[in-house]
């Protein structure tokens, strides 16, 4: 059998190395001059003894130009020249073999060798070598026959050769059979191999999930550098579930975690898990291991994002037990409680800087007064800054935290006295400016405007601090006319300043103001930037006029930056498109988002979370609460865990929404809106008793009602049909200093109309009007839609005329509910002549649902080719949508009622046509197309099939 070579290695002879013969060969082999080569070993190869790197050049010719006597001629070499026949030269020869494909022959002559008794000439690397190259390729009886033929010891390090091959040629089951082998024999895991298993898990090609490989390896002693490795590999990719499944099998197999494995898993675990990153700090700790100080700010560096103070607490108390702390670690830890919004924790920083001996830098000095500034700290302020070592930006920080004190005798003392040191900077005067706009009289400010102006300090930032100053004050003529002022200077106006102007003229709801300003913008020559479009989604928010929110939307379509580069812009977008329902540019957002790979901030989360709710696909919301909460670490804000929530209970998981409010209860507090959305789930199903016990949940956490909460119970219980309830929770919301609102009202005369008490209902109506409150459409659409369900046709004509005398807007649904009226009333002109009213007035877009509404008031009353003349015409009308896949099947359905089926046939083709050409169009249901089918042969007519069933089959359409 194979043996391992024992020994220590034998002394180079340089004098071979050095023989003319192995030179020349060599020079040969650089040459790629094999024939050369061969001529030479011909002739010196019964009398000379060539150098290793020689015979490795012979190999290669041989392999080149006579490869089916290379074993015969290197073995008959070295049992003339034994003194030649070395591990190092076989294992070179070996080597080169393989590199080029040989396997068969690497193993011919290694047992070719060990037939000429050269058996201590055969290093065992060059045995593992070629067993891994057969694993490689997947041959397995290549890989038994040679294994069979070693010893235990060799058999051990060939087995592992083995499972590396399999691993490589993708062969998980083999490289688990043969791992399995290696435990059975009790034989040790080399880290090569186990490096090789791990490596791939990651590999999807290889296909050796991590449990079952982890299960596998049980029983190993496995070495530490390949579990560091895959540690490591954790780490880069960010893979917690990995990490987490590696550290609790080192746990139970009581392998050591080293160092370098513990590192990278407390680094990953600081972005993820709080409590483990804690409970792996403390263990390091009593393993003795040194935590530099490098380790411990890489640490604390990851603790800002995901809100873990605690964290970055404890390993700032190390190293302060330790005198290891340092500028630069107060300065991380400075960072994480700025990110975290902690400022009063970041100034207090300063305290233990100074007990410490730490002498602040200046990035630091200026970061302690701007926070100072932010929260109120003039104290701080003050101590900061006596310290001496500031510079202008210091000055800056100070004059503005006496600025928002209201302190103006501070703010020019200390302009004085930059003053009397010499030139001071423009910026340090605009800041001074900026504060008598605000604190300061109207004689400050152009006193102090024309001692810049004489100074030559008057920029357009100075320009842009006067004209902020007067929009502040509401002064939007005063800001405006700024603009010429600028333009005298021989200044240009740039877009900060149109932006200003844009949101003071929003901000006082003066929209056409703000569009006047906008075009002057655009003739400027200047495009709309991210905040520009950010305030034009605030009007889009918050205007009544569906043509000014469409004019908002097309600046949006017309912007060529990207978007997701900006976080607040992301929200604008975000909330006008959930806001006008655009389903069509939400999905744009969102897919901009998904392409951008934008991190998400917590305040982002639930903005997106609410979008894809709106776009109905919750697994996506899933996916991004995952992301927040489980891959990143992220603690959900109230916000993000509330738009969650709502997402959860609008795709019906009420059950699975409660669980996960449960879950995080303890970390975010619950507030009142988070109750509403989860009374709100159970009032969607028709569950008051549910939306009841969370209400009292509510109540006994010691929470507020608001009106959203009250009026989503009375909806839920006016849904159920407990009217009487209803007006318990009106009565009981009053008593709390809650007043109900055109909502709850609407709410309440709903559950009186589906009961049929109109009378009732009209009482309420009544009820409110008296309050002062102005009803609003969803209000009148109750009322009506009740009035024509009992068919109060007089109370009808009343209710539409009352509309339209308080001026009230009509929404799709009203219109659709005066169309089933006029349908009622077997007045189809009067339906129809509501519905072109509506189009070619153009304040509102008709949907399809209405179009439909209007075909079956056709069929209502007996005119189907009424109807299939609108079904055309609907094509050719301002402001309509036109008829959907819905729309089609209903009139295919209804014309078949009405024995019309060769019409029928023609509809349901030109359905599929559409379907055929729009993706957006669902093609017609199996089911409708096999009811056409069915009863066509019952007529006798299946050649009128025929046509439609080519054109669905030929479309890669569904079909009967």
């Amino acid at each position: 059998s194979f043996m391992k070579q024992k020994g220590p290695r034998p002394a180079k002879n340089t004098s071979v190395e050095s023989s003319p013969v192995s030179q020349a060969i060599c020079r040969d082999s650089a040459a790629g001059n094999y024939e050369s080569i061969l001529a030479s070993w011909q002739l010196e190869k019964e009398k000379t003894h060539l150098s290793g790197s020689a015979l490795q050049a012979v190999s290669q010719a041989l392999l080149k130009l006579d490869s089916a006597s290379l074993t015969e001629e290197l073995t008959d070499y070295f049992s003339r020249h034994p003194s030649r026949a070395k591990a190092h030269t076989v294992n070179s020869i070996v080597g080169e073999l393989l590199r080029g494909g040989h396997a068969h022959l690497a193993k011919d002559f290694l047992a070719k060798l060990q037939a000429e008794k050269l058996t201590s000439a055969i290093p065992l690397r060059s045995l593992d070598a070629v067993v891994a190259a057969f694993a490689s390729q997947a041959d397995v009886e290549s890989v038994k026959e040679l294994l069979a033929a070693w010893d235990n010891e060799s058999w051990g390090s060939g087995a592992n050769a083995a499972v590396r091959g399999f691993v490589k040629s993708r062969q998980p089951e083999l490289a688990l059979e043969q791992l399995a082998q290696l435990q059975h024999r009790g034989l040790q895991l080399q880290a090569a191999t186990a490096s090789g298993l791990f490596a791939s898990i990651t590999s999807p090609k290889v296909g050796i999930s991590l449990g079952r490989l982890l299960e596998s390896l049980k029983g190993f002693s496995i070495p530490a550098e390949p579990l560091a490795g895959l540690m490591q590999t954790c780490l880069t990719e960010k893979d917690m579930e990995t990490a987490r499944a590696l550290d609790s099998f080192c746990r139970e197999q009581k392998l050591q975690l080293t160092f370098a494995i513990s590192e990278p898993l407390l680094k990953l675990a600081a972005k993820k898990d709080e409590a483990w990153a804690m409970a792996l700090f403390q263990e390091m700790q009593e393993k003795s291991m040194f935590l530099s100080e490098g380790l411990c700010g890489s640490v604390m560096a990851s603790c800002g994002e995901p809100r873990h103070i605690q964290l970055a607490e404890a390993i700032q108390k190390h190293l302060r037990d330790r005198k290891m702390t340092s500028l630069a670690t107060y300065k991380t830890l400075m960072k994480v409680y700025a990110t975290c919004n902690l400022l009063e924790k970041a100034c207090n920083i300063y305290e233990d800087i100074l007990a410490d001996e730490i002498k602040p830098d200046q990035v630091m000095i200026n970061c302690l007064l701007k926070f100072a500034l932010k929260i109120g700290r003039n104290d701080l302020s003050q101590r900061v800054f006596s310290q001496g070592g500031y510079d202008s930006n210091s000055v800056l920080w100070l004059i503005r935290a006496a600025g928002q004190q209201g302190d103006l005798k501070q703010v020019f003392s200390l302009l004085q006295e930059q003053e009397s040191k010499g030139a001071v900077a423009a910026a340090l005067y605009n800041s001074v400016l900026d504060i008598c706009m605000t604190h300061g009289t109207e004689d400050q400010v152009q006193e102090l405007f024309v001692k810049m102006r004489s100074k030559n300090l008057v920029t357009l930032v100075t320009f842009n601090t006067l004209m902020k100053g007067y929009s502040a004050k509401n002064d939007f003529q005063k800001a405006h006319a700024l603009l010429k002022d600028i333009k005298s200077c021989g200044l240009t106006p740039d877009s900060a300043s149109y932006n200003c102007l844009i949101g003071a003229a929003v901000a006082q709801g003066n929209h056409d103001s703000a569009w006047a300003v906008f075009n002057e913008m655009g003739k400027a020559g200047l495009e709309p930037d991210n905040f520009t479009l950010s305030i034009v989604m605030k009007i889009v928010r918050k205007t009544a006029n569906r043509q000014e929110a469409q004019r908002g939307m097309a600046v949006l379509d017309n912007c060529h930056f990207k978007i997701c580069e900006d976080e607040v812009l992301v929200n604008t977008v975000l909330d006008a498109c959930i806001h006008l329902r655009d389903i069509p540019r939400l999905k744009w957002v969102v897919s901009e988002i998904q392409r951008a790979k934008m991190i998400p901030s917590v305040q982002n989360y639930g903005l997106i979370i609410k979008a894809y709710a709106c776009l109905k696909d919750i697994d996506r919301c899933w996916a991004l609460w995952q992301q927040m909460t489980k891959d990143r670490g992220l603690v959900p804000s109230d916000v993000a865990l509330s738009c969650m929530l709502d997402a959860m209970v609008s795709a019906g998981q009420v059950e699975a929404a409660i669980e996960l409010f449960r879950e995080w209860r303890s970390l975010v507090p619950p507030n009142t809106i988070i109750f509403s959305n989860l009374i709100k789930g159970f009032a969607a199903r028709g569950d008051a008793d549910g939306a009841m016990k969370m209400f009292e949940e509510l109540k006994e956490a010691g929470l507020q009602m608001n009106l959203v909460a009250y009026s989503t119970l009375v909806d839920a219980q006016a849904k159920s049909g407990n009217v009487e309830k209803a007006m318990e929770l009106m009565s009981e919301m009053r008593r709390d200093g809650i007043e109900p609102n055109t909502i709850t009202y609407s709410s309440l005369l709903k559950g009186l109309c589906m009961k049929g008490d109109l009378d009732q209902g009209l009482k309420v109506f009544k009820e409110m009007a008296s309050l002062g409150l102005h009803p609003d459409t969803v209000m009148f659409n109750t009322l009506l839609d009740g009035a024509v369900r009992c068919s109060r046709f007089s109370l009808c004509d009343q209710v539409i005329e009352e509309m339209k005398a308080t001026g009230v807007e009509a929404s799709n649904f009203t219109t659709s509910i005066v169309v089933k009226m006029w349908g009622r009333r077997r007045k189809l002109e009067k339906a129809e002549q509501t519905v072109r009213e509506a189009a070619w007035a153009g304040k509102q877009q008709l949907d399809s649902k209405l179009c439909t509404c209007l075909l079956s008031a056709c069929f209502h009353n007996n005119s189907p080719m009424r109807a299939l003349e609108l079904l055309q015409e609907f094509k050719t009308w301002p402001n309509c949508d036109g008829a959907d896949s819905s729309t089609y099947e209903h009139v295919v359905e209804n014309l078949m009622k009405t024995k019309l089926l060769k019409e029928a046939v023609e509809v349901a083709m030109e359905a599929s046509q559409l379907a055929a050409c729009h993706a957006s169009l669902r093609p017609l249901s199996l089911d409708v197309l096999r009811s056409l089918q069915v009863a066509l042969e019952r007529k006798g007519a299946e050649k009128l099939f025929a046509p439609l069933q080519r054109y669905l089959q030929r479309s890669n359409l569904p079909h009967p």
